[in-house]
């Protein structure tokens, strides 16, 4: 007789779920590595004009009568020029400050324009929901600093966070109150047909008999 072997099939790996919505955007554009060693960049630095070469000066004679003047002079001037190119230095650093803060604004305001088109919510509660998901998931927030840079994954987490916000914010109506606004709408509509209903059609659906009698009515009660 010839012996059959069975062979037990291997069991199978589990399938693997693949991510979605933001996560997928997370996975494809590798900001779970990024946001882990991500650390704060250091503020751009203050532009500074080259410096110009100055003239060729020669010094007074330290002998010279006019030295000490001279020494004044000189001391006012660099004194002068340190106020100057103090207040300059300010005033580009206050500059940068303010476009920044501009450039800041419109990315806000265009990313709640997507938030809105996607999810269609009012765009305060765009801003707001943006604000918070910065706050708790440090990967959107990696994407939101690397905006600039990274333009295509910065438009795809807006739109799988508006897709998100879109399925949080559907309003789902309770059978319910779907039964009773019907039931509510059919009564008004009774309630319309019963009002249609005239004098006059009171007095066409008398017998004769009934109709005299309400008339001796009318004429006893003086018309009222």
């Amino acid at each position: 007789m010839e012996e059959t072997t069975q062979t037990s099939a291997e069991p199978s790996a589990a399938p693997t779920s693949e991510p979605t919505g933001l996560d997928a955007v997370y996975k494809e554009y590798g900001i779970e590595e990024q946001a882990a060693s991500f650390a704060p960049q250091a503020p751009a630095p203050v532009y500074q004009p080259a410096p110009q070469a100055a003239p060729a000066f020669k010094a007074p004679d330290p002998f010279d009568p006019g030295f000490q003047a001279y020494q004044a002079q000189l001391a006012h001037g660099v004194g002068s020029l340190q106020q100057a190119l103090s207040q300059t230095r300010g005033e580009l650093t206050q500059l940068q400050a303010s476009l920044q803060t501009q450039r800041t604004e419109a990315d806000i305001k265009q990313a709640v324009g997507v938030l809105t088109d996607v999810a269609k919510i009012p765009p305060k509660i765009a801003e707001v929901a943006m604000e918070a998901k910065a706050r708790e998931d440090k990967r959107f927030l990696q994407i939101w600093n690397n905006r600039q840079s990274n333009p295509k994954a910065f438009n795809a987490a807006l739109k799988a966070l508006g897709a998100e916000l879109g399925e949080q914010f559907t309003v789902r109506q309770d059978p319910q109150l779907v039964e009773n606004q019907r039931a509510v709408a059919a009564s008004r509509n009774s309630m319309a047909t019963t009002a249609k209903t005239s004098d006059n059609d009171q007095w066409a659906s008398m017998s004769p008999g009934d109709r005299q009698r309400a008339v001796q009515v009318l004429l006893r009660d003086g018309g009222r």
